[in-house]
């Protein structure tokens, strides 16, 4: 993401005084979402959103780098009337030599375990069926993650990163008690990764990922044991020379319920500063989404 700066609070030469600054940056999308479930509160539906990260930093005279984030997002879909945007609450939090602490709004280490997100189709992710953590019979998105426009879970995190190695270490107690690490090696183009999640309410959470790119084409797999699903996807994507990136996934969960076999499809365009993206999934209960729009980073 382009970061653009907008403001300093402070840069000062003088010896021995730490360099502070304040960054701004985002992204927006808007387009249409078609979804064809009974249930749907529109058939068809206008949507946007739009995000502005808040990024304080200073870094002392020894080296370590102090910062803080703060997220405003606004969104709407459907025909109605709009909502409000929202103010996240704060993950703050220091960096030094390869390690990082942040307490706060944690990002997670299941959700950041690399190749978790592999394989997603559309302007917005289309439910993000996906994601091997997603089930319908344990539910979704059951997991620490940033909050863009709320509160989120406030617990404390380590992240360490060397030579191609990563290490990610989470724990809340934000109604439940969750701890969760991952661990992962890149090695030129190809990444493996593993996560694991204790949920003191839900139960345990194991991810595997791998994934990697050959030339114009990029292939991934994963699977997760979830509290009382199992569920695998594998996906692949090509790129063409015109800027269009064609990205594919089959994901299949094996729980109490048997549902449908999910698919999805789609596509990216680069207009030269924005994305033209779409995409349609075929879900679990053999209902079908889509969605057509433009996205853009500021």
């Amino acid at each position: 993401m382009k970061k653009v700066l907008f403001a300093t609070t402070a840069l000062i030469a003088t010896a021995g005084m730490a360099a502070a600054e304040i960054n701004f940056g985002g992204s927006a999308r808007f387009g249409v979402i078609y979804d064809s479930t009974p249930t749907a509160a529109d058939e068809l539906a206008i949507h946007n959103r739009f995000t502005l990260n808040i990024d304080g930093s200073v870094e002392t005279d020894t080296g370590i780098e102090f910062f803080a984030r703060v997220r405003v997002r606004g969104g709407n879909t459907g025909t109605g009337t709009t909502s409000a945007s929202g103010v996240s609450a704060p993950r703050v939090g220091l960096s030094v030599a390869g390690f990082t602490l942040a307490t706060g709004n944690i990002l997670g280490a299941l959700e950041s375990t690399p190749g978790l997100y592999d394989g997603a189709v559309g302007l917005t992710g289309l439910g993000w069926k996906n994601l091997p953590t997603n089930t319908l019979n344990d539910g979704y998105w059951g997991w620490d993650s940033f909050s863009s426009a709320g509160g989120g879970a406030n617990g404390v995190e380590v992240i360490y990163s060397n030579a191609g190695f990563g290490g990610h270490l989470s724990w809340s107690g934000t109604g439940t008690d969750r701890t969760a690490l991952n661990l992962s090696y890149n090695f030129g183009d190809w990444t493996v990764a593993a996560g694991y999640q204790d949920d003191s309410g839900a139960g345990d959470t194991w991810l595997l990922t791998a994934g990697g790119s050959f030339g114009n084409f990029g292939v991934g797999a994963a699977y997760a044991d979830n509290p009382t699903t199992q569920k695998w996807r594998i996906n692949g994507s090509a790129s063409f020379g015109s800027g269009t990136t064609v990205t594919a996934f089959v994901a299949d969960e094996d729980g109490a319920i048997k549902y449908d076999t999910t698919w999805g499809l789609g596509f990216t365009h680069s207009l030269g500063g924005a994305v033209l993206a779409g995409g349609v999934v075929g879900d679990e209960g053999g209902e079908n989404q889509a969605d057509l729009g433009v996205r853009f980073s500021f």
